[in-house]
């Protein structure tokens, strides 16, 4: 009889630690999909600011693309501008 004492609590031990494993199963699973939505919300933001990145990036090669042709408006208006004054006959 002592032996199947021994093995009845050995038992009890046994299913006790399985459900400690399944408790601790079901918790990693909750964590690991709270990460797996936490990531896919990094991933989103990653895309915003690579979008926002992209639109300033065009911005500012729109905004250079103008710079350009104004520097070489105003050079041409200095152009004119020096040939005027040259062309004009000094009183």
């Amino acid at each position: 009889m002592e032996v199947l004492h021994i093995l009845e609590e050995k038992i009890a031990r046994l299913i006790e630690s399985k459900k400690k494993d399944m408790a601790l199963i079901v918790e990693l699973k909750k964590e690991n999909l709270d990460l797996q939505h936490e990531c896919e919300k990094l991933k989103e933001n990653v895309e915003k600011m690579e979008n926002a990145f992209l639109a300033y990036d065009k911005n500012e090669s729109a905004l250079s693309l103008e710079r350009e042709k104004a520097k070489l408006a105003v050079d041409e208006l200095i152009g004119c501008i020096d040939a005027l004054i040259e062309e004009e006959p000094l009183s």
